[in-house]
């Protein structure tokens, strides 16, 4: 099904790991300046290098602020690694803190390689989140615990939760071996996100782990500049699906934050009117 792209263009976001570097404060200034009216934050510090909000009263104070002053909406959170044994009860303040913001989703990539354990610790979370009017979101990737569309389908039927679902990553899809004709096999209303981005043609060889972690997080390519079968992507999808533009690219790291964002929201938004004028 070809989907309205105006409607699409409308739903545009700016994901935290474009601009990640600016932390969550700078990423909204950006993302306002850039022309968005959506963005996705990382209040759940993933690496050493990421900016801690939480427990920070006045980071805190200061970004819900700025919110409201550039009524940005805030789509998603991350992140929430589902682990052996993870805590949940101490996730507490930052699923208040995003429900504050108006967060509508919560990204959980999985690290747990036990499909009983990790699905049960997915249901868990998800009816923590359903106390913050929040949606919890599998997020599959090649180099994690889980690896394909059809693991984390399988991980969230599992978990049985009427608000745990799907996050679509381009890449991730691409790297996993999968197509979007794959997507066929997913009931619609468990597809809740997409993160868009290109990428260069898939690799003939084998790759390590850390090469995939690597391209991930540091050589994606904007939305229209690769190889990515986007259009079919985009066919692929429910009307109304947001679209996260997450598009790390280390030859950019040194443009302003505001400048990366512009160009993520340009180049999107050519992608989405090349593809209405095909469709």
């Amino acid at each position: 099904m070809t989907m309205n792209d105006n409607d699409l263009s409308s739903n545009l976001s700016l994901a935290a790991l474009t601009i990640l570097d600016a932390g969550p404060i700078g990423q909204v200034r950006a993302a306002a300046e850039a022309g968005f009216t959506s963005v996705g934050l990382r209040l759940q510090p993933l690496l050493p290098t990421d900016v801690a909000v939480i427990g920070d009263a006045n980071a805190m104070d200061e970004l819900a602020q700025l919110i409201a002053q550039t009524k940005m909406r805030v789509l998603e959170i991350g992140v929430f690694p589902l682990k052996a044994g993870m805590d949940l009860e101490a996730l507490g303040p930052v699923l208040s803190f995003s429900h504050k913001l108006g967060a509508r989703y919560i990204v959980c990539p999985v690290e747990d390689d036990d499909k009983k354990r990790r699905a049960e610790t997915f249901a868990e979370l998800c009816d923590l989140a359903e106390t913050c009017a929040l949606e919890a979101l599998v997020e599959f990737n090649p180099y994690s615990a889980c690896r394909s569309l059809n693991e984390a389908y399988e991980l969230v039927t599992k978990a049985d939760r009427p608000n745990g679902k799907l996050l679509i990553d381009a890449f991730h899809l691409s790297r996993s071996g999968a197509h979007p004709l794959d997507l066929r096999s997913v009931p619609k209303d468990l597809l809740a996100l997409v993160h868009l981005c290109d990428a260069e043609p898939l690799p003939t060889t084998p790759r390590s782990v850390e090469d995939l972690r690597r391209e991930s997080r540091t050589a994606r390519l904007l939305p229209g500049e690769g190889s990515l079968w986007l259009d079919a992507l985009l066919d692929a999808l429910p009307p109304g699906i947001p679209l996260s533009i997450e598009a790390p690219a280390a030859k950019n790291a040194h443009l302003p934050a505001a400048e990366r964002a512009r160009l993520a929201l340009a180049a999107s938004q050519r992608l989405l009117a090349k593809h209405g004028s095909t469709a």
